[in-house]
Formats: structure tokens, C-alpha cells, sequence
């Protein structure tokens, strides 16, 4: 086995850390064979990391299926439950609010920005200056028929950039809602 592998299953190893010695003995022996015997059928290390996924995420998938099966009380399974729900608590309690408003402002900024250019242009052509209106650096105050189409090319890119966050804000709520799911099941 490669040593790339070497390091996924201590990733792995790392998070199972509140598990059973015995239990995360026998995880790691699964992913391991998974990952020899993918190997044996020939697949690349990019093809056994795509389907065995992200480490974390795979450890987070053995966790939660151990504390479901298990209903017994014990301090070593609390623990348990507090390290899983604090980890991924904690990343959506602040990578989520933070993409969706993020999504929101440049996508808004992405239609106002042209808008912008398109006053500073009409002002320019009518004879009017609107200093407060564009773009300035250092002492260097861009005129207006340069404005505009930097205006269009920065709220193009800002367009784009919103409609990304918002693409990932959807898949977080959906990993979100699947998760929710599997442990419902």
C-alpha cells in the first residue's frame, strides 16, 4: 500500500480516536482491504480516493454508524457524540451563514456594479461629473469610457462568484439534510 494511503487511514484513525481500540482496529482493516483490493483491480490512487472520499468524512460516517447502533449508556460514547456534533456543528454553524450571505452580496453587487458604470457613462456624456461614482487609486480616478467596461468585466466576475457560493451553500444544505437522514435511519 502507498504511503498516501499510509496517511489517509491516520486521518481516518485520528477522528475514530473516541471509538473503541477493537471497533477502530476493525474499520481501519475494512478501508485498508477496500484500498487493496481496488488496487488489485486496478484502479488508479485517484480513482480509490474519489470512491472512499474524503477522510474525514468517511471516519465521520463510521462514527455516527457506531453511536446509532449501540443505545447503551457510557461516558466513552458521550464523548463520542460530543466530538462528532462539535465538529460538524461547528463548521455549519459558520461556513453556512457565511456562504449564503456571501452569495447574496456579490450576486447584488454583480448587478449593481454595471449599473454604476452605466451612470458614470450617461453622466460623461451629458457633460456631468460624478467623481463619487467609480473607481480611484491612489490619486488615479479611472474616467468614465474606461469605467464601464471594467465596471461589466467586475460585475460579470462578481455575478459568478455569488452564483458559486450559492451553488455551495445548496450542497452544504443538502449534505446537511442527507446526513440527517442516515442517522433518522
Amino acid at each position: 500500500m502507498e504511503k498516501n494511503f499510509e496517511s489517509y487511514l491516520e486521518k481516518v484513525e485520528k477522528i475514530l480516536k473516541p471509538m473503541p481500540i477493537s471497533e477502530r482496529v476493525d474499520i481501519l482493516l475494512e478501508i485498508e482491504s477496500e484500498i487493496q483490493e481496488m488496487e488489485m483491480e486496478g484502479k488508479s490512487e485517484e480513482e480509490i480516493k474519489k470512491r472512499l472520499g474524503d477522510p474525514k468524512e468517511l471516519a465521520r460516517a463510521y462514527l455516527q454508524e457506531a453511536l446509532i447502533k449501540d443505545s447503551s449508556f457510557s461516558l466513552k460514547k458521550v464523548g463520542s457524540l460530543i466530538a462528532f456534533y462539535s465538529v460538524a456543528g461547528s463548521i455549519w454553524l459558520f461556513v453556512l451563514p457565511i456562504t449564503s450571505v456571501l452569495a447574496g452580496s456579490l450576486i447584488l453587487c454583480g448587478a449593481l456594479v454595471p449599473i454604476a458604470g452605466l451612470i458614470k457613462f450617461s453622466a460623461y456624456l451629458a457633460g456631468i461629473d460624478l467623481p463619487w461614482v467609480g473607481m480611484q487609486i491612489g490619486t488615479y480616478q479611472m474616467s468614465a469610457p474606461w469605467f464601464l467596461p471594467y465596471s461589466i468585466l467586475f460585475g460579470v466576475i462578481l455575478y459568478f462568484l455569488g452564483r458559486f457560493s450559492w451553488k455551495l451553500t445548496l450542497r452544504l444544505i443538502q449534505g446537511i439534510k442527507n446526513r440527517k437522514i442516515d442517522l433518522q435511519n
